[in-house]
């Protein structure tokens, strides 16, 4: 079985039906996993929470949607003024334009995100986080932390094992260490150029390092891609997209 690990969307319909259409993820066999903040910055907001809702009857109980910190403020009962300031100028206008053009309000999305986002995911090989990780296991580590957490990831400490994380927009896909220095950025295979004979054979595929933090996300929402990693028996590989610039026919 694959598991398809997709980074954080923030309202880029385009590059996230892109990066479906080539990679087509099995329904029947293959996990799919988000790691959360669909929501913000990019300007469909509602398109992806709608393509998104309607993946989990298809993959049932391989259908695994990561809580980011854009999902948090929406699900908080009270934002602090501060969390307010920091949320509107992380694109909350965007999602509440969003949609409002579908007749429909924000919240409304929340009993659904309340009841289907989860903090954490534990697989063969890997786990996975939205912001990061200090400690092993995650549920050691608070809920500012995996959600929100800027700096864990940066500070390159963590050496459990190997966790995949969104949250920090970086122009390439990369894994640290945790030794404090080792920083290694990895290659995507660009969305156009993928194919799809490449993945039955071991020319894309890398072995999946045991420990430390692999971030992958690139910046969707803020001019960068969209990425998502493929993992099977212990390897993987990265596809990314260009948000905007390719259009599904």
């Amino acid at each position: 079985m694959k598991s398809y690990i997709i980074g954080d969307i923030h309202g880029c319909i385009t590059s996230l039906c892109r990066l479906m259409d080539v990679l087509a993820p099995d329904p029947a066999s293959d996990r799919l996993i988000f790691l959360g903040d669909l929501f913000d910055r990019g300007p469909d907001s509602w398109e992806v929470f709608q393509f998104v809702k309607e993946l989990e009857p298809a993959f049932g109980d391989r259908f695994v949607l990561l809580r980011g910190n854009h999902e948090d403020y929406l699900l908080q009962e009270k934002l602090s003024f501060t969390q307010r300031l920091v949320w509107d100028r992380v694109g909350r206008g965007t999602t509440i334009r969003s949609f409002k053009q579908h007749g429909k309000k924000m919240e409304d999305a929340a009993p659904w995100l309340r009841e289907h986002t989860v903090t954490y995911y534990r697989g063969e090989g890997f786990q996975c986080v939205h912001a990061g990780l200090k400690i092993d296991p995650p549920e050691l580590n608070d809920a500012y932390t995996m959600l929100h957490d800027h700096g864990v990831v940066l500070e390159n400490r963590y050496c459990g094992p190997l966790t995949v994380t969104g949250h920090i927009a970086l122009e390439k896909p990369a894994w640290f260490a945790g030794d404090g220095k080792t920083v290694k950025e990895l290659t995507a295979v660009p969305a156009e150029k993928y194919d799809p004979a490449a993945a039955r054979t071991e020319e894309i595929w890398n072995p999946l390092p045991e420990k430390g933090i692999l971030c992958i996300d690139t910046g969707c929402g803020k001019g960068g891609r969209l990425t998502a990693m493929a993992v099977e028996d212990g390897n993987f590989f990265l596809c990314d997209t260009e948000e905007g610039l390719l259009e599904i026919s």
